[in-house]
């Protein structure tokens, strides 16, 4: 009776998904082909197998390149070996599309028309809970990592971005990515080039409430219900498939691969790019959390165990509030934030040296 109970649990919020799922589907629409100016479109599109999870299946990756028209004239030399973007789309773990952040991909190929953006259409809760997302974003490193010389990528130049949910798989992902290669007996020896995380989640010891409490403002401003919140959490952390604390049946609700803000120092420096930059809301439940962590990441930095933290808390806005249809009003803040998120990644990729760093906004700034 229980299994009954908790399938048709699971199928309720099946139906619940495809509804979320069409209402998204047309706020990016809107977005995407209603809002000037018009963001790219993707110039190839692969599938390729899931090979780390246990659920078989295939994973969509949408590739993005700089257009004649969108460079201005300007061209990098495509011949050299291109640094590679791999994002991660936000939605809860279960709503959402790869093509989602299309504007910050127009930002990224704008300034740096050689490069090449990848968006992972990981699968979705809660058809695919905890922890399939973390394994299909895996699986899409590994496969470009070992497709890079076929697509002249260069595997020393990888970063990742993320927003929302993806913000927190931009983080998950490179723990389960250093287990996979401490299996290969590589760990040492590939790394990623760093992190840009867009308003994550990054520690579900909180619960709700008790994020909202931490910043009261935040359910006054929210345009999300409580209703697709709880729909979230249920799709993704199937408790069955939940971490457990050692020796015991307990859920461990803080382990790395669903809290990475706690993860153990140890793990963290040896799983993390050495650099990291983390975006947050003001009027965000999250915010306290994501400014915490970023904290965290620069203490490392001022000890000397990593190279550089940055980003910001961009004040007066709400969880998301760049993927909201702007239309022809422009959306300023959107493009501050992402300005700067330019800067982070030109030095991840070692674009720009951190010595022209007098323009780069620390940890500390607000927009």
């Amino acid at each position: 009776m229980a299994s009954n109970t908790g399938s048709n649990a699971r199928d309720a919020l099946v139906k619940e998904a495809r509804k979320y799922r069409s209402l998204n589907s047309i706020m990016s629409w809107l977005d995407r082909y209603i809002a000037w100016p018009l963001p790219p479109r993707p110039s190839l599109v692969l599938k390729i197998p899931c090979k780390t999870s246990k659920e078989p299946g295939e994973i969509q990756l949408y590739f993005f390149t700089a257009s004649a028209e969108s460079t201005d004239g300007r061209a990098d030399n495509l011949s050299a070996k291109r640094p590679v973007l791999i994002n991660f789309h936000g939605g809860g773990f279960s709503i959402g599309h790869p093509l989602d952040d299309s504007r910050w991909f127009a930002a990224v190929l704008h300034a740096h028309p050689g490069a090449v953006v990848v968006s992972v259409g990981y699968r979705l809760a809660p058809e695919y809970p905890f922890p399939i997302g973390i394994e299909d974003g895996t699986d899409a490193i590994l496969w470009l990592w070992e497709n890079a010389f076929r697509y002249n990528l260069d595997p020393d130049r990888f970063a990742i971005s993320g927003f929302s949910a993806g913000g927190n798989l931009a983080f998950t992902v490179p723990l389960r990515l250093h287990e996979e290669l401490a299996k290969q007996q590589v760990a040492k020896t590939v790394r990623l080039a760093g992190i840009v995380a867009f308003y994550p989640p990054v520690d579900w010891t909180k619960t709700r409430d008790e994020r909202d409490a931490t910043n009261p403002i935040a359910p006054q401003k929210s345009m999300t219900p409580q209703s697709v919140l709880k729909f979230f959490d249920s799709s993704y952390l199937a408790e069955e498939n939940l971490p457990r604390k050692p020796g015991s049946d307990e859920i461990d609700i803080g382990d790395p691969y669903l809290s990475p803000g706690l993860t153990p120092s140890s793990l963290l420096l040896v799983a993390f790019p050495p650099m990291v930059a983390i975006y947050t809301c003001g009027w965000d439940q999250l915010l306290v959390e994501g400014n915490r962590f970023r904290d965290r990441l620069q203490r490392f930095v001022d000890e000397g165990a990593m190279t550089h933290v940055g980003g910001m808390e961009i004040e007066a806005v709400i969880h998301g509030f760049d993927k909201r249809p702007c239309f022809f009003m422009g959306n300023p803040k959107r493009d501050r934030m992402y300005e700067d998120a330019m800067k982070q990644l030109e030095v991840m990729w070692e674009v720009k040296d951190l010595s022209q760093g007098s323009s780069m906004s620390d940890h500390s700034s607000h927009a």
